[in-house]
């Protein structure tokens, strides 16, 4: 379950419907695309380093402006 803090940056979802296993790509790039301190912090503690840069790697889905923000972020990449 995603929490209310989380969940404010899936408006256009159902967010009872959002299963943070089967759409944990979609939840990563959503957070990564819109989230504030606080739920970066819970994504990082949800999912794994390695996850998280794979989605970055793959750069489908997340903002241009993201993707390059987090390429810096994560330079080892």
């Amino acid at each position: 379950m995603i929490p209310e803090f989380v969940s404010k940056l899936f408006w256009d979802v159902k967010k009872e419907s959002v299963d943070t296993q089967k759409h944990s790509l979609f939840i990563i790039r959503r957070v990564l695309d819109y989230g504030d301190a606080a739920s970066l912090a819970w994504l990082r503690k949800t999912y794994s380093e390695n996850l998280i840069k794979k989605v970055i790697q793959s750069k489908r889905g997340l903002q241009h402006k993201t993707l390059i923000f987090w390429e810096k972020y994560y330079e080892n990449i």
